[in-house]
């Protein structure tokens, strides 16, 4: 088995240095300041119930007998289902989370 040795593994530093700020400048583009998660949490609920709404527009017109595209229709329910169901999903994660930290013992 080969001894650690210290000082060699300070030479690996800047480059470990460089590749953690390369990364942490990629997260902060991709999540500019100034919006909080729940001002994010609220936009993707807005989402979903844009998506739902949408849905429930093109099938009251399918069942209405108008002239609309009824694979578009389709995708759109579909589309609205799975996005409810991913929010459900995260909700139920979340409630989890909380709970298992309420839980701690301290």
């Amino acid at each position: 088995m080969n001894a650690v040795n210290p000082t060699s593994m300070l030479s690996y530093a800047p480059e470990i240095q460089a590749k953690a700020t390369t990364k942490l400048a990629a997260q902060k583009a991709a999540f500019p300041q100034g919006v909080s998660f729940s001002d994010r949490l609220a936009g993707a609920i807005q989402a979903v119930d844009h998506k739902q709404v949408d849905a429930d527009n093109q099938l009251q017109a399918v069942a209405a007998g108008k002239d609309v595209d009824l694979h578009a229709a389709m995708i759109a329910l579909e589309e609205a289902d799975i996005s409810l169901r991913a929010m459900t999903s995260f909700r139920d994660k979340a409630v989890e989370s909380y709970e298992r930290i309420m839980n701690m013992s301290i």
